[in-house]
Protein backbone atom coordinates (compact mmCIF):
# COMPACT_ATOMS: atom_id res chain seq x y z
CA UNK A 1 0.00 0.00 0.00
CA UNK A 2 1.45 3.36 -1.05
CA UNK A 3 1.94 6.22 1.42
CA UNK A 4 1.10 9.61 -0.08
CA UNK A 5 1.64 13.29 0.56
CA UNK A 6 -1.09 15.88 0.08
CA UNK A 7 -0.02 17.14 -3.36
CA UNK A 8 0.25 13.54 -4.62
CA UNK A 9 -3.23 12.73 -3.32
CA UNK A 10 -4.70 15.83 -4.92
CA UNK A 11 -3.04 14.95 -8.24
CA UNK A 12 -4.46 11.42 -8.10
CA UNK A 13 -7.90 12.81 -7.24
CA UNK A 14 -7.74 14.99 -10.36
CA UNK A 15 -6.62 12.09 -12.52
CA UNK A 16 -9.50 9.94 -11.26
CA UNK A 17 -11.97 12.76 -11.97
CA UNK A 18 -10.70 14.22 -15.22
CA UNK A 19 -8.86 11.32 -16.89
CA UNK A 20 -10.98 8.38 -15.76
CA UNK A 21 -14.22 10.31 -15.62
CA UNK A 22 -15.23 9.42 -12.06
CA UNK A 23 -17.41 12.38 -10.95
CA UNK A 24 -16.09 14.14 -7.86
CA UNK A 25 -19.59 13.89 -6.38
CA UNK A 26 -19.37 10.08 -6.62
CA UNK A 27 -16.07 10.12 -4.74
CA UNK A 28 -17.67 12.30 -2.07
CA UNK A 29 -20.63 9.94 -1.72
CA UNK A 30 -18.28 6.95 -1.46
CA UNK A 31 -16.25 8.75 1.19
CA UNK A 32 -19.35 9.47 3.25
CA UNK A 33 -20.50 5.85 3.02
CA UNK A 34 -17.04 4.66 4.10
CA UNK A 35 -17.25 6.87 7.20
CA UNK A 36 -20.74 5.55 7.88
CA UNK A 37 -19.41 1.98 7.84
CA UNK A 38 -16.66 2.95 10.28
CA UNK A 39 -19.21 4.52 12.63
CA UNK A 40 -21.29 1.34 12.61
CA UNK A 41 -18.20 -0.77 13.24
CA UNK A 42 -16.42 1.33 15.85
CA UNK A 43 -19.33 3.16 17.53
CA UNK A 44 -22.28 0.75 17.27
CA UNK A 45 -24.11 2.31 20.23
CA UNK A 46 -23.85 5.89 18.92
CA UNK A 47 -27.31 7.30 18.16
CA UNK A 48 -26.75 11.04 18.44
CA UNK A 49 -24.01 12.36 16.13
CA UNK A 50 -22.66 15.86 15.59
CA UNK A 51 -20.80 16.62 12.34
CA UNK A 52 -18.44 19.62 12.18
CA UNK A 53 -18.08 20.61 8.52
CA UNK A 54 -15.58 22.89 6.83
CA UNK A 55 -16.19 24.69 3.56
CA UNK A 56 -14.22 22.47 1.17
CA UNK A 57 -14.43 18.86 0.01
CA UNK A 58 -13.78 17.52 3.51
CA UNK A 59 -16.78 19.46 4.71
CA UNK A 60 -18.72 18.09 1.74
CA UNK A 61 -17.85 14.55 2.84
CA UNK A 62 -19.20 15.44 6.27
CA UNK A 63 -22.42 16.92 4.90
CA UNK A 64 -23.03 13.85 2.72
CA UNK A 65 -22.54 11.78 5.88
CA UNK A 66 -25.18 13.87 7.66
CA UNK A 67 -27.71 12.90 5.00
CA UNK A 68 -26.85 9.21 5.14
CA UNK A 69 -27.12 9.23 8.94
CA UNK A 70 -30.39 11.16 8.82
CA UNK A 71 -31.92 8.72 6.34
CA UNK A 72 -30.93 5.84 8.63
CA UNK A 73 -32.75 7.42 11.58
CA UNK A 74 -29.73 8.66 13.50
CA UNK A 75 -30.24 11.84 15.48
CA UNK A 76 -27.70 13.95 13.62
CA UNK A 77 -26.86 17.65 13.68
CA UNK A 78 -24.20 19.62 11.86
CA UNK A 79 -22.30 22.88 12.24
CA UNK A 80 -20.75 24.93 9.42
CA UNK A 81 -17.52 25.74 11.22
CA UNK A 82 -16.11 28.04 8.55
CA UNK A 83 -19.29 29.95 7.72
CA UNK A 84 -22.06 29.28 5.23
CA UNK A 85 -20.13 30.07 2.03
CA UNK A 86 -19.19 26.59 0.82
CA UNK A 87 -17.39 25.51 -2.33
CA UNK A 88 -18.27 23.17 -5.23
CA UNK A 89 -19.73 19.81 -4.28
CA UNK A 90 -19.90 20.82 -0.63
CA UNK A 91 -22.41 23.53 -1.56
CA UNK A 92 -24.51 20.95 -3.41
CA UNK A 93 -24.46 18.65 -0.37
CA UNK A 94 -25.59 21.55 1.82
CA UNK A 95 -28.48 22.36 -0.49
CA UNK A 96 -29.64 18.73 -0.44
CA UNK A 97 -29.71 18.83 3.35
CA UNK A 98 -31.72 22.04 3.30
CA UNK A 99 -34.13 20.44 0.85
CA UNK A 100 -34.57 17.68 3.41
CA UNK A 101 -35.27 20.24 6.11
CA UNK A 102 -31.90 19.80 7.83
CA UNK A 103 -30.45 23.18 8.78
CA UNK A 104 -27.13 23.78 10.47
CA UNK A 105 -26.78 24.54 14.18
CA UNK A 106 -25.21 27.75 15.44
CA UNK A 107 -24.56 26.60 19.00
CA UNK A 108 -24.34 23.05 20.33
CA UNK A 109 -23.93 21.26 23.64
CA UNK A 110 -21.29 18.63 22.93
CA UNK A 111 -22.26 16.53 25.93
CA UNK A 112 -25.60 15.70 24.29
CA UNK A 113 -23.90 13.64 21.57
CA UNK A 114 -22.48 10.11 21.48
CA UNK A 115 -20.01 10.91 18.70
CA UNK A 116 -18.44 13.95 17.05
CA UNK A 117 -17.38 13.71 13.40
CA UNK A 118 -14.56 16.09 12.48
CA UNK A 119 -14.87 17.11 8.80
CA UNK A 120 -13.34 20.58 9.06
CA UNK A 121 -10.05 20.21 7.18
CA UNK A 122 -8.76 17.51 4.83
CA UNK A 123 -5.54 16.41 3.18
CA UNK A 124 -4.83 19.75 1.52
CA UNK A 125 -4.83 21.76 4.75
CA UNK A 126 -1.69 23.73 5.68
CA UNK A 127 -1.33 24.32 9.45
CA UNK A 128 -1.89 26.07 11.74
CA UNK A 129 -5.65 26.30 12.23
CA UNK A 130 -6.84 29.83 12.87
CA UNK A 131 -10.03 31.82 13.43
CA UNK A 132 -13.33 29.97 13.66
CA UNK A 133 -11.66 26.61 13.00
CA UNK A 134 -9.28 27.12 15.91
CA UNK A 135 -12.22 27.90 18.19
CA UNK A 136 -14.13 24.76 17.21
CA UNK A 137 -11.07 22.52 17.48
CA UNK A 138 -10.37 23.77 21.00
CA UNK A 139 -14.02 23.19 21.97
CA UNK A 140 -13.92 19.61 20.71
CA UNK A 141 -10.73 18.84 22.63
CA UNK A 142 -12.36 20.04 25.86
CA UNK A 143 -15.12 17.41 25.62
CA UNK A 144 -15.08 13.76 26.63
CA UNK A 145 -17.08 12.72 23.56
CA UNK A 146 -15.24 10.35 21.16
CA UNK A 147 -14.20 11.87 17.83
CA UNK A 148 -13.98 10.37 14.35
CA UNK A 149 -11.96 12.42 11.86
CA UNK A 150 -12.63 12.42 8.13
CA UNK A 151 -9.36 12.03 6.19
CA UNK A 152 -7.06 13.59 8.80
CA UNK A 153 -7.60 15.11 12.26
CA UNK A 154 -8.22 18.79 11.57
CA UNK A 155 -5.20 20.94 12.36
CA UNK A 156 -2.58 18.35 11.38
CA UNK A 157 -0.61 18.24 8.14
CA UNK A 158 -0.92 15.19 5.90
CA UNK A 159 2.77 15.48 5.01
CA UNK A 160 4.58 15.22 8.33
CA UNK A 161 4.48 13.53 11.75
CA UNK A 162 4.90 16.97 13.30
CA UNK A 163 2.28 18.08 15.84
CA UNK A 164 0.63 21.43 15.13
CA UNK A 165 -1.59 23.18 17.63
CA UNK A 166 -4.44 23.24 17.85
CA UNK A 167 -5.52 19.97 16.30
CA UNK A 168 -8.25 17.41 16.90
CA UNK A 169 -7.38 14.40 19.04
CA UNK A 170 -9.31 11.58 17.38
CA UNK A 171 -10.30 8.09 18.44
CA UNK A 172 -10.70 6.97 14.81
CA UNK A 173 -9.63 8.43 11.46
CA UNK A 174 -11.04 7.32 8.10
CA UNK A 175 -8.77 8.29 5.24
CA UNK A 176 -9.37 7.61 1.57
CA UNK A 177 -7.57 5.46 -1.02
CA UNK A 178 -4.10 5.67 0.59
CA UNK A 179 -2.62 6.44 4.01
CA UNK A 180 -0.79 9.74 4.42
CA UNK A 181 2.39 10.49 6.35
CA UNK A 182 0.56 11.78 9.43
CA UNK A 183 -1.34 8.49 9.78
CA UNK A 184 1.81 6.37 9.86
CA UNK A 185 4.41 8.19 11.93
CA UNK A 186 4.41 9.34 15.53
CA UNK A 187 3.68 11.67 17.19
CA UNK A 188 0.89 12.67 14.76
CA UNK A 189 -0.29 9.05 14.43
CA UNK A 190 -1.24 9.10 18.11
CA UNK A 191 -3.80 11.85 17.42
CA UNK A 192 -5.22 9.86 14.50
CA UNK A 193 -6.24 6.95 16.72
CA UNK A 194 -7.29 3.84 14.84
CA UNK A 195 -6.87 4.46 11.10
CA UNK A 196 -9.07 3.00 8.37
CA UNK A 197 -8.00 3.31 4.74
CA UNK A 198 -11.24 3.26 2.73
CA UNK A 199 -11.72 2.35 -0.92
CA UNK A 200 -13.73 5.12 -2.60
CA UNK A 201 -13.26 3.89 -6.21
CA UNK A 202 -9.87 5.50 -6.83
CA UNK A 203 -7.80 2.81 -8.63
CA UNK A 204 -4.61 1.81 -6.82
CA UNK A 205 -2.59 1.89 -10.05
CA UNK A 206 -2.84 5.68 -10.12
CA UNK A 207 -0.19 5.69 -7.38
CA UNK A 208 2.14 3.20 -9.09
CA UNK A 209 4.77 5.92 -9.56
CA UNK A 210 4.97 6.64 -5.81
CA UNK A 211 8.10 5.11 -4.29
CA UNK A 212 6.82 5.05 -0.68
CA UNK A 213 5.13 1.86 0.43
CA UNK A 214 3.59 0.58 3.65
CA UNK A 215 4.42 -3.09 4.20
CA UNK A 216 1.09 -4.89 4.56
CA UNK A 217 1.96 -8.32 3.21
CA UNK A 218 5.08 -10.46 2.96
CA UNK A 219 5.69 -14.08 2.00
CA UNK A 220 8.02 -16.56 3.70
CA UNK A 221 10.47 -18.18 1.25
CA UNK A 222 9.92 -21.90 0.79
CA UNK A 223 12.84 -24.30 1.12
CA UNK A 224 13.61 -26.71 -1.67
CA UNK A 225 13.14 -30.34 -0.52
CA UNK A 226 16.75 -31.08 -1.47
CA UNK A 227 18.20 -28.19 0.53
CA UNK A 228 21.18 -28.62 2.88
CA UNK A 229 22.86 -26.30 5.39
CA UNK A 230 25.67 -25.43 3.01
CA UNK A 231 23.37 -23.54 0.67
CA UNK A 232 21.21 -21.85 3.33
CA UNK A 233 23.79 -19.20 4.09
CA UNK A 234 26.83 -19.12 6.34
CA UNK A 235 26.38 -15.97 8.41
CA UNK A 236 29.49 -14.30 9.84
CA UNK A 237 28.93 -11.84 12.71
CA UNK A 238 31.89 -9.79 13.94
CA UNK A 239 32.15 -7.51 16.93
CA UNK A 240 32.09 -7.57 20.74
CA UNK A 241 34.30 -6.04 23.39
CA UNK A 242 34.67 -6.38 27.15
CA UNK A 243 31.31 -5.76 28.82
CA UNK A 244 29.37 -6.05 25.55
CA UNK A 245 29.50 -9.75 24.68
CA UNK A 246 25.72 -10.12 24.97
CA UNK A 247 25.07 -8.06 21.84
CA UNK A 248 26.81 -10.54 19.54
CA UNK A 249 25.32 -13.54 21.36
CA UNK A 250 21.83 -12.18 20.66
CA UNK A 251 22.67 -11.55 17.00
CA UNK A 252 24.04 -15.05 16.56
CA UNK A 253 21.05 -16.74 18.18
CA UNK A 254 18.69 -14.62 16.07
CA UNK A 255 20.54 -15.65 12.88
CA UNK A 256 20.11 -19.32 13.71
CA UNK A 257 16.42 -18.86 14.53
CA UNK A 258 15.93 -16.98 11.25
CA UNK A 259 17.18 -19.93 9.24
CA UNK A 260 20.90 -19.61 8.53
CA UNK A 261 22.47 -22.94 7.63
CA UNK A 262 25.60 -21.99 9.59
CA UNK A 263 26.44 -19.12 11.94
CA UNK A 264 29.90 -18.09 13.06
CA UNK A 265 30.94 -15.22 15.33
CA UNK A 266 34.32 -13.50 15.07
CA UNK A 267 35.41 -12.04 18.42
CA UNK A 268 38.49 -10.71 20.22
CA UNK A 269 40.59 -13.73 21.14
CA UNK A 270 40.47 -13.33 24.91
CA UNK A 271 36.67 -13.17 24.80
CA UNK A 272 36.31 -16.36 22.77
CA UNK A 273 35.73 -18.53 25.84
CA UNK A 274 32.64 -16.48 26.69
CA UNK A 275 31.13 -17.36 23.31
CA UNK A 276 32.13 -21.02 23.54
CA UNK A 277 30.02 -21.18 26.71
CA UNK A 278 27.15 -18.96 25.53
CA UNK A 279 26.57 -20.46 22.07
CA UNK A 280 25.67 -24.04 21.21
CA UNK A 281 24.55 -24.25 17.57
CA UNK A 282 26.81 -21.38 16.51
CA UNK A 283 30.60 -21.47 16.01
CA UNK A 284 33.22 -18.93 17.04
CA UNK A 285 36.52 -17.71 15.59
CA UNK A 286 39.10 -15.97 17.83
CA UNK A 287 40.34 -12.82 16.10
CA UNK A 288 43.28 -10.55 16.79
CA UNK A 289 42.60 -8.28 19.75
CA UNK A 290 42.28 -8.60 23.48
CA UNK A 291 39.45 -6.56 25.01
CA UNK A 292 38.29 -5.44 21.56
CA UNK A 293 39.21 -6.12 17.96
CA UNK A 294 42.63 -5.16 16.64
CA UNK A 295 43.19 -3.86 13.11
CA UNK A 296 45.13 -7.09 12.53
CA UNK A 297 41.76 -8.90 12.61
CA UNK A 298 40.92 -7.43 9.19
CA UNK A 299 43.40 -9.66 7.41
CA UNK A 300 41.97 -12.70 9.22
CA UNK A 301 38.41 -11.78 8.32
CA UNK A 302 39.21 -11.19 4.65
CA UNK A 303 41.19 -14.41 4.41
CA UNK A 304 38.05 -16.34 5.36
CA UNK A 305 35.79 -14.52 2.92
CA UNK A 306 35.21 -17.59 0.74
CA UNK A 307 33.72 -19.49 3.70
CA UNK A 308 30.92 -17.04 4.43
CA UNK A 309 27.83 -15.75 2.63
CA UNK A 310 27.43 -12.40 4.43
CA UNK A 311 29.12 -10.33 7.12
CA UNK A 312 27.43 -8.36 9.88
CA UNK A 313 29.69 -6.13 11.94
CA UNK A 314 29.42 -3.72 14.85
CA UNK A 315 27.35 -5.37 17.57
CA UNK A 316 29.08 -4.61 20.89
CA UNK A 317 32.22 -3.59 18.96
CA UNK A 318 33.05 -0.38 20.87
CA UNK A 319 33.86 3.03 19.43
CA UNK A 320 37.58 3.73 18.98
CA UNK A 321 40.17 4.90 16.46
CA UNK A 322 41.32 1.43 15.46
CA UNK A 323 37.66 0.45 15.07
CA UNK A 324 37.28 3.18 12.45
CA UNK A 325 40.07 1.65 10.39
CA UNK A 326 38.58 -1.85 10.73
CA UNK A 327 35.20 -0.71 9.48
CA UNK A 328 36.67 1.24 6.57
CA UNK A 329 38.86 -1.69 5.49
CA UNK A 330 35.93 -4.12 5.53
CA UNK A 331 33.68 -1.77 3.57
CA UNK A 332 36.38 -1.45 0.93
CA UNK A 333 37.44 -5.10 0.74
CA UNK A 334 34.55 -7.36 1.77
CA UNK A 335 33.01 -8.34 -1.57
CA UNK A 336 29.86 -10.11 -0.36
CA UNK A 337 26.70 -8.79 1.37
CA UNK A 338 27.65 -6.56 4.30
CA UNK A 339 25.61 -5.19 7.21
CA UNK A 340 26.81 -2.39 9.48
CA UNK A 341 25.17 -1.92 12.87
CA UNK A 342 25.75 -0.17 16.18
CA UNK A 343 29.41 0.77 16.69
CA UNK A 344 30.29 -0.06 13.09
CA UNK A 345 28.01 2.87 12.22
CA UNK A 346 29.48 5.07 14.94
CA UNK A 347 33.02 4.28 13.85
CA UNK A 348 32.10 4.99 10.24
CA UNK A 349 30.55 8.32 11.26
CA UNK A 350 33.64 9.21 13.31
CA UNK A 351 35.93 8.38 10.39
CA UNK A 352 34.08 10.82 8.08
CA UNK A 353 34.69 8.35 5.25
CA UNK A 354 31.12 7.76 4.08
CA UNK A 355 32.19 8.14 0.46
CA UNK A 356 33.70 4.66 0.43
CA UNK A 357 30.17 3.23 0.59
CA UNK A 358 29.55 4.46 -2.97
CA UNK A 359 32.31 2.25 -4.36
CA UNK A 360 30.83 -1.04 -3.22
CA UNK A 361 29.51 -3.31 -5.99
CA UNK A 362 27.07 -4.85 -3.50
CA UNK A 363 25.51 -1.96 -1.56
CA UNK A 364 25.98 -2.26 2.20
CA UNK A 365 23.04 -2.45 4.62
CA UNK A 366 23.12 0.17 7.40
CA UNK A 367 20.80 -0.29 10.40
CA UNK A 368 20.95 2.94 12.45
CA UNK A 369 18.58 4.18 15.12
CA UNK A 370 17.79 7.88 14.96
CA UNK A 371 20.82 8.94 17.01
CA UNK A 372 23.21 6.91 14.88
CA UNK A 373 21.59 8.20 11.70
CA UNK A 374 22.02 11.76 12.95
CA UNK A 375 25.74 11.12 13.48
CA UNK A 376 26.08 9.55 10.03
CA UNK A 377 24.04 12.05 8.06
CA UNK A 378 24.60 15.32 9.91
CA UNK A 379 20.84 15.89 10.20
CA UNK A 380 19.40 16.94 13.55
CA UNK A 381 17.37 14.27 15.36
CA UNK A 382 14.28 16.46 15.30
CA UNK A 383 14.66 16.95 11.57
CA UNK A 384 14.86 13.18 11.04
CA UNK A 385 11.74 12.52 13.10
CA UNK A 386 9.78 15.11 11.10
CA UNK A 387 10.82 13.70 7.72
CA UNK A 388 12.18 10.15 8.13
CA UNK A 389 11.32 8.72 4.71
CA UNK A 390 12.75 11.50 2.58
CA UNK A 391 15.95 11.87 4.61
CA UNK A 392 16.62 8.12 4.75
CA UNK A 393 15.99 7.88 1.01
CA UNK A 394 18.22 10.85 0.23
CA UNK A 395 21.08 9.31 2.24
CA UNK A 396 20.55 5.86 0.73
CA UNK A 397 20.74 7.15 -2.84
CA UNK A 398 23.63 9.51 -2.13
CA UNK A 399 25.81 6.80 -0.61
CA UNK A 400 24.65 3.73 -2.56
CA UNK A 401 23.49 1.80 0.49
CA UNK A 402 20.37 0.34 2.08
CA UNK A 403 19.23 2.15 5.22
CA UNK A 404 17.07 0.45 7.82
CA UNK A 405 16.15 3.39 10.06
CA UNK A 406 14.89 2.15 13.45
CA UNK A 407 12.46 4.04 15.67
CA UNK A 408 8.74 3.70 16.51
CA UNK A 409 8.28 2.89 12.82
CA UNK A 410 10.99 1.25 10.74
CA UNK A 411 11.90 2.81 7.38
CA UNK A 412 13.75 0.83 4.73
CA UNK A 413 15.38 3.03 2.07
CA UNK A 414 17.01 1.58 -1.04
CA UNK A 415 19.65 2.92 -3.42
CA UNK A 416 17.08 2.86 -6.21
CA UNK A 417 14.86 5.36 -4.36
CA UNK A 418 12.17 2.96 -3.20
CA UNK A 419 11.19 3.19 0.47
CA UNK A 420 9.18 0.88 2.70
CA UNK A 421 7.61 1.48 6.10
CA UNK A 422 6.85 -1.15 8.72
CA UNK A 423 4.34 -0.47 11.50
CA UNK A 424 4.97 -3.85 13.15
CA UNK A 425 6.42 -3.74 16.62
CA UNK A 426 5.58 -2.51 20.09
CA UNK A 427 6.90 -0.12 22.77
CA UNK A 428 7.92 -3.26 24.67
CA UNK A 429 10.85 -3.49 22.23
CA UNK A 430 12.43 -0.33 23.61
CA UNK A 431 15.02 -2.45 25.44
CA UNK A 432 18.73 -3.07 25.09
CA UNK A 433 19.54 -5.83 22.64
CA UNK A 434 16.50 -5.69 20.37
CA UNK A 435 18.56 -3.93 17.69
CA UNK A 436 21.16 -6.70 17.91
CA UNK A 437 18.40 -9.23 17.31
CA UNK A 438 17.36 -7.34 14.17
CA UNK A 439 20.97 -7.32 12.93
CA UNK A 440 21.16 -11.07 13.32
CA UNK A 441 17.86 -11.56 11.50
CA UNK A 442 18.82 -9.30 8.60
CA UNK A 443 22.35 -10.68 8.19
CA UNK A 444 20.90 -14.17 8.11
CA UNK A 445 18.44 -13.24 5.36
CA UNK A 446 20.89 -11.30 3.18
CA UNK A 447 23.25 -14.29 3.36
CA UNK A 448 20.66 -16.25 1.40
CA UNK A 449 20.33 -16.03 -2.39
CA UNK A 450 17.22 -13.84 -2.26
CA UNK A 451 16.57 -10.24 -3.28
CA UNK A 452 17.97 -7.77 -0.75
CA UNK A 453 14.88 -5.55 -0.63
CA UNK A 454 12.71 -8.59 0.03
CA UNK A 455 15.14 -9.86 2.68
CA UNK A 456 15.07 -6.53 4.52
CA UNK A 457 11.28 -6.27 4.41
CA UNK A 458 10.85 -9.83 5.66
CA UNK A 459 13.44 -9.32 8.40
CA UNK A 460 11.92 -6.11 9.68
CA UNK A 461 8.43 -7.66 9.75
CA UNK A 462 9.72 -10.80 11.50
CA UNK A 463 11.42 -8.65 14.11
CA UNK A 464 8.34 -6.52 14.74
CA UNK A 465 5.91 -9.43 14.96
CA UNK A 466 8.22 -11.40 17.26
CA UNK A 467 8.16 -8.33 19.52
CA UNK A 468 4.36 -8.20 19.44
CA UNK A 469 4.10 -11.91 20.26
CA UNK A 470 6.65 -11.55 23.06
CA UNK A 471 4.69 -8.70 24.60
CA UNK A 472 1.46 -10.71 24.42
CA UNK A 473 3.06 -13.75 26.08
CA UNK A 474 4.99 -11.79 28.71
CA UNK A 475 4.23 -8.14 29.49
CA UNK A 476 5.19 -4.79 27.99
CA UNK A 477 7.58 -4.08 30.85
CA UNK A 478 9.04 -7.58 31.05
CA UNK A 479 9.70 -8.34 27.38
CA UNK A 480 13.42 -8.64 26.69
CA UNK A 481 15.55 -9.10 23.58
CA UNK A 482 16.01 -12.84 24.08
CA UNK A 483 12.21 -13.22 24.06
CA UNK A 484 12.23 -11.85 20.51
CA UNK A 485 14.78 -14.47 19.47
CA UNK A 486 12.67 -17.27 20.92
CA UNK A 487 9.53 -15.96 19.19
CA UNK A 488 10.98 -15.75 15.68
CA UNK A 489 9.46 -19.21 14.92
CA UNK A 490 6.05 -17.95 16.09
CA UNK A 491 6.47 -14.85 13.94
CA UNK A 492 7.15 -17.06 10.90
CA UNK A 493 4.02 -19.08 11.69
CA UNK A 494 1.99 -15.90 12.13
CA UNK A 495 3.10 -14.58 8.74
CA UNK A 496 2.40 -17.85 6.97
CA UNK A 497 -1.08 -18.14 8.48
CA UNK A 498 -1.93 -14.52 7.70
CA UNK A 499 -2.66 -13.83 11.36
CA UNK A 500 -0.29 -10.90 11.79
CA UNK A 501 -1.70 -7.37 11.82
Amino acid sequence: MKVLKSDEMMSIDKEAIFSLGIPSFVLMENAALAVLRAIKLEFPSAKKVLVLAGKGNNGGDGLALVRHLHLRNYQVDYVLCMGKELKGDAQIQLQILRNLGKESKEEVNFSQYDLIVDAIFGTGFKPPAKGQAETWINKVNQTNVPVLSVDIPSGLSADTPEMFEPHIKSSVTVTFAFPKMCHIFYPSAKSCGKVFVANISIPQHLASHIERELITHIEVPQRDPQVHKGIMGHTFLVGSSVGKTGALVLSAKASTRTGSGLVTVGVPQNLNSVFEISLTEEMSVPLEGQDRLSYKSVEQILSMQDKFSALGIGMGMDRYKEGQEIVKALIENWEKPLLLDADALNNLADSRALGILRKRKIPAVLTPHVGEFARLSGYEKGEILKNPIDLASEFSQKYNCYVVLKFSRTVIATPSGRTYVSTYGTPAMAKAGTGDVLSGILTSLISRKIDTEYALKLGVVLHGISGQISEKNKHTESTKALDLVENIPNAYNSIQSGAYS
